[in-house]
C-alpha cells in the first residue's frame, strides 16, 4: 500500500516561498558590497602605493660629478608588522631602460597618461602576482621612471575581512527579516487557525452555519461553500428524520385499531382451535407496535434534532422516581425486584429524552433478567460528573458483543423474540445529545450487566 503523502501547509508553502527570494536577495547583497568596497580599496592601497614612489622620488639626488643617486638600499627592509609572503620592490631607472636603483627586472606599468602621472598594473612578478605603480617624473632634465610594487597581501585581507562582514550583517538582516516575516505570517493565519478550531470543536451533531465574522476574505468562499454543505445536509437529516415519524406514526394507528380487533376476536375465538393463531398475530402486532414507537423515538432521539437551547436543568432524582413509578407494575409481574438508590443529582438536557433513556435502559433489564431477579436505578454525582446507571443480574452482556449492541437492530444471542434491537441504540443517541457516554460494564453482583451514563461537568 503506498504511503499516504503529507499535505502540505499554508504556513509552510508561504515560508518556503520567502525563503527562496530572501537567499538570492542575500546573495545578491553580498555581490552588490563586495563590488562597492573594493574600488575604494584598491584606490586607498594604490595611494599607499603612489605615496611610497613620490618619497623613493624624495631621496632622488645629484652626485658632484652630475650624475643622479638614490640613497636606499637595493632590497629595503620589510615594513614594521609585515606579513608572512608580504614583499615590497622599486625601481628608479632612465627612460632608455637603465636602472639606477632597486630591482634590475622589476617590470614597469604601462604608460597610460594618467593625470597625477602614475600608471598600474597587476603582474606576475618571481612567481607571485603584485600590484606595480610607475611615476615619471625627470630630476635635472633627466627623465626618470619610479617604480614600486607590492604582493597584494593586505589589500586582498582587507577585502576577505569586509567582506566577511557584510556577510555577517546582511545574514543577520536576512534573518530578521525571516523571523519578522514568520511572526507575520503566524499572526496573519490565525483568522484560519480559530476557524479550524470551530469547525474540529463542533459536535458532530451540530450543523448551524460557521460563523463568517472576521474570515479572511482569501478564505470566504471555502466557509460559505462548507455553509452550503452544512444546510444541504441538515435538510437531508431533518428530511430523513421526518419520514421516519412520519412513518412510525402512521403506523401507529392502523396499528393501535389491529391489536383491539385481534383482542375482540382472541375473546371471540377463546376455547377454539383458532385461539393459538390469534395469540401469535396478538404478540406479532405488539412486536410491530413496539418497532414502529422505538422508531418514532429514534427519529425523535437524533442529535441533529435538538439544540442546547432546547436544554433545561433536569433533576435525576425526580426522573428516576418518576419513571421506576411507570414500570414498577411490569416488573413485579415479571417477578423482579426493582429498586432505586437516587443521590441528588442534576444534569442539563431534555426531559422527554433523558425519559425515554432511562425507559429503555430499564426495559432492556426486565427482558435479560429472570424472573427472581434484581434491578437497581441509581443516580448520582462522582468526580464532579452526574451519573444515571442501571444494574441488573441478568444473563450479562459478552465483552465482544458490548460494542455491537449499540448498533441499530442488533440483537445477540440471548434476546428475548419480543425485542427489535432498537433500545440501546436509543440510549446511546440520547447520550450523545447531552454529551455523555454509554458504558457497557459487568453487575454489581457479579453478574448481571451494569449501563452507566456519564454525563459532562456542569459549565
Amino acid at each position: 500500500m503506498a504511503e499516504r503523502k503529507r499535505p502540505s501547509s499554508v504556513h509552510g508553502r508561504l515560508l518556503s516561498y520567502l525563503l527562496a527570494p530572501l537567499l538570492l536577495l542575500l546573495v545578491a547583497g553580498v555581490a552588490v558590497d563586495h563590488h562597492v568596497i573594493v574600488s575604494p580599496i584598491h584606490s586607498a592601497f594604490d595611494h599607499s602605493l603612489s605615496r611610497s614612489a613620490l618619497a623613493i622620488v624624495a631621496r632622488i639626488h645629484a652626485m658632484p660629478d652630475g650624475e643622479l643617486a638614490v640613497s636606499l638600499p637595493k632590497h629595503p627592509p620589510p615594513p614594521l608588522r609585515a606579513w608572512e609572503g608580504e614583499h615590497f620592490f622599486y625601481r628608479v631607472s632612465r627612460s632608455d631602460g637603465g636602472t639606477l636603483a632597486g630591482v634590475d627586472d622589476l617590470p614597469l606599468a604601462p604608460d597610460d597618461h594618467s593625470e597625477d602621472g602614475f600608471s598600474y598594473a597587476d603582474i606576475q612578478f618571481r612567481g607571485e602576482y603584485v600590484r606595480v605603480a610607475s611615476y615619471r617624473t625627470a630630476e635635472i632634465g633627466t627623465p626618470l621612471i619610479v617604480t614600486v610594487a607590492e604582493t597584494p597581501i593586505r589589500r586582498d585581507r582587507a577585502v576577505h575581512r569586509l567582506d566577511v562582514a557584510f556577510l555577517i550583517n546582511d545574514t543577520i538582516q536576512m534573518a530578521a527579516v525571516l523571523v519578522i516575516a514568520l511572526i507575520g505570517i503566524r499572526i496573519a493565519l490565525r483568522p484560519l487557525q480559530r476557524l479550524s478550531r470551530q469547525i474540529a470543536g463542533r459536535p458532530p451533531q451540530v450543523m448551524s452555519r460557521l460563523s463568517t465574522e472576521h474570515v479572511p476574505s482569501e478564505v470566504l468562499p471555502v466557509v460559505e461553500s462548507l455553509n452550503t454543505l452544512l444546510g444541504s445536509v441538515r435538510d437531508s437529516v431533518l428530511s430523513q428524520q421526518h419520514f421516519m415519524a412520519n412513518a412510525a406514526h402512521q403506523l401507529r394507528t392502523p396499528l393501535t385499531g389491529l391489536k383491539a380487533q385481534l383482542e375482540v376476536l382472541g375473546r371471540e375465538t377463546a376455547g377454539t382451535a383458532l385461539e393459538d393463531r390469534i395469540a401469535l398475530l396478538q404478540g406479532g402486532v405488539d412486536r410491530l407496535a413496539h418497532t414502529a414507537n422505538q422508531l418514532l423515538t429514534l427519529a425523535r432521539a437524533e442529535p441533529s434534532a435538538h439544540r442546547a437551547s432546547h436544554f433545561a436543568p433536569v433533576d435525576l432524582t425526580h426522573l428516576v422516581s418518576e419513571v421506576i413509578d411507570s414500570v414498577l407494575d411490569r416488573a413485579l409481574a415479571h417477578g423482579i425486584d426493582l429498586g432505586a438508590d437516587a443521590q441528588p443529582a442534576q444534569v442539563s438536557g431534555v426531559y422527554w429524552l433523558l425519559h425515554e433513556l432511562l425507559i429503555n435502559l430499564i426495559d432492556n433489564a426486565i427482558r435479560h433478567t429472570p424472573e427472581g431477579g434484581n434491578i437497581t436505578v441509581r443516580c448520582g454525582v462522582e468526580n464532579q460528573h452526574a451519573f444515571l446507571e442501571v444494574d441488573d443480574s441478568g444473563s450479562g452482556i459478552p465483552l465482544d458483543e458490548r460494542d455491537k449492541v449499540r448498533e441499530r437492530f442488533y440483537r445477540g444471542a440471548g434476546s428475548p423474540p419480543d425485542g427489535c434491537g432498537l433500545g440501546l441504540s436509543i440510549v446511546d443517541e440520547v447520550a450523545r445529545v447531552h454529551g455523555g457516554q454509554l458504558t457497557i460494564l459487568d453487575g454489581s453482583s457479579g453478574g448481571g450487566t451494569r449501563m452507566r451514563i456519564d454525563f459532562p461537568p456542569p459549565a
